[in-house]
């Protein structure tokens, strides 16, 4: 999961310096206001599917054998993390199209980034696997 908040920064790099050489937005033949509120839906909705991603696994995996929970574990914090990855290049089209300021980009970057630590694994997680790994509760 390391590895997707390090793309992460790298992403948001590409992105200032895409953004930065560009110069300016692309013309757009819609609204301004109404692009802005489509991309702020989108990222809504990237977040919300996110969270959904990162719960509904360990929800449904309470009956089943430790290794099916490992693998639904590891499968829905990968996913979060590729969901909030899809924020980046969101704020690039939301740079590109709306606005290319700092305050504009700061909600994709940040959802990015928050959806990327909250895919990293927890220490309670962890080790109720090992509870489970060793035979004991913990």
């Amino acid at each position: 999961m390391l590895n997707v908040l390090v793309l992460d920064g790298l992403s948001i790099l590409a992105t200032a310096l895409i953004l930065r050489r560009w110069g300016g937005t692309i013309e757009a033949h819609a609204d301004p206001e109404t692009l802005k509120k489509l991309f702020l839906a989108a990222l809504f909705v990237c977040f919300i599917v996110a969270r959904v991603a990162l719960r509904t696994p360990s929800i449904r995996a309470k009956e089943a054998d430790p290794e099916t929970r490992g693998r639904a574990y590891v499968r829905s914090r990968v996913a979060t993390a590729a969901f909030g990855w899809l924020a980046l290049p969101l704020g690039l089209g939301y740079g590109l199209t709306v606005d290319p300021s700092l305050t504009g980009l700061a909600p994709f970057w940040v959802a990015a980034l928050l959806l990327g630590v909250t895919a990293l694994p927890r220490e309670s997680d962890v080790a109720e696997f090992d509870g489970i790994a060793t035979g004991t509760d913990a």
